[in-house]
């Protein structure tokens, strides 16, 4: 592949550390009863942390040395960052929960759904599927970002928004290099996208609020009735802050379309979106 994977602009950021974040600024107060909080945070953890898996698979999906590269040197070092620091800001919140455990119980049942057999046979495909895993990741914080009162949690949240977005805009980019050799229909492409968007955010996100539940909870038993209540405080707390426009300019992007055309579609989209997110 000899395209440039920083084409449109896109400049890394400087990267920066746990040491950045000065949890003793963490005002307690305002989080330490927000159980909410604490499901979207530890779950969140949970996901990043096992950056190892899905970057293996993808490692191994993308045989060309560039994509190898950048998936293993930047992308998944920086998917542990966050989950460390996701975990380093739970453990400081809430330290009688077992983090260790939690995580032990959700890579068990993660592993055995985040597999090969998951990833699109074109590369291109593949690449256009990962532009909206990253839309999520990259939405989510940026909603997370907006309505954290929590200073230092603020502070984290904005951190990895704008990681997950500058990712968005590699995946982008590699996808535009393959499709310019695969020349992929844009019926394809827009199944790819269907199909991730269908499968990818419900599932991770039971199974992160799962399993912090559990550890919250020892002992008790776990219910469907109990992701369900979550997601309707999601509804209720997250969905004012969603940026929907940004989700749809982001999901976009890889169909190409003409300006006309975007300019007819995205309002309808966003309507769309309104009604189907956090559904």
């Amino acid at each position: 592949m000899t395209a440039d994977i920083t084409r449109g602009g896109q400049v890394d950021a400087p990267q920066w550390t746990l040491a950045d974040l000065d949890l003793t600024r963490i005002e307690h107060d305002l989080v330490r009863d927000d159980w909410f909080t604490y499901y979207l945070c530890a779950g969140a953890s949970f996901i990043e942390t096992a950056a190892d898996l899905y970057t293996n698979n993808l490692v191994h999906h993308f045989p060309d040395p560039l994509a190898q590269e950048w998936l293993a040197k930047r992308w998944q070092q920086e998917e542990l960052q966050h989950g460390g620091a996701l975990r380093a800001y739970v453990e400081a919140v809430w330290p009688a929960v077992d983090w260790e455990q939690g995580y032990a119980g959700f890579f068990d049942e993660y592993s055995r759904l985040c597999t090969m057999d998951q990833l699109e046979d074109s590369r291109t495909l593949e690449m256009a599927a990962r532009c909206v895993v990253e839309t999520g990741t990259a939405t989510f914080y940026t909603t997370l970002h907006a309505c954290m009162a929590e200073p230092v949690l603020k502070q984290l949240t904005g951190l990895i928004r704008r990681d997950e977005v500058r990712h968005y805009n590699y995946f982008r980019s590699f996808y535009q290099a393959y499709q310019a050799e695969e020349r992929v229909g844009r019926l394809s492409v827009l199944r790819a996208l269907y199909r991730r968007f269908a499968e990818a955010e419900q599932e991770d996100a039971y199974i992160g609020f799962k399993h912090a539940w559990r550890i919250l909870h020892p002992g008790q038993s776990f219910r469907d009735e109990h992701f369900a209540a979550f997601m309707q405080e999601v509804r209720e707390r997250l969905r004012p802050h969603y940026p929907y426009r940004m989700a749809v300019q982001m999901v976009l992007q890889p169909l190409e379309l003409n300006r006309a055309v975007q300019k007819v579609a995205e309002p309808l989209l966003i309507r769309g979106a309104r009604r189907l997110v956090f559904a």
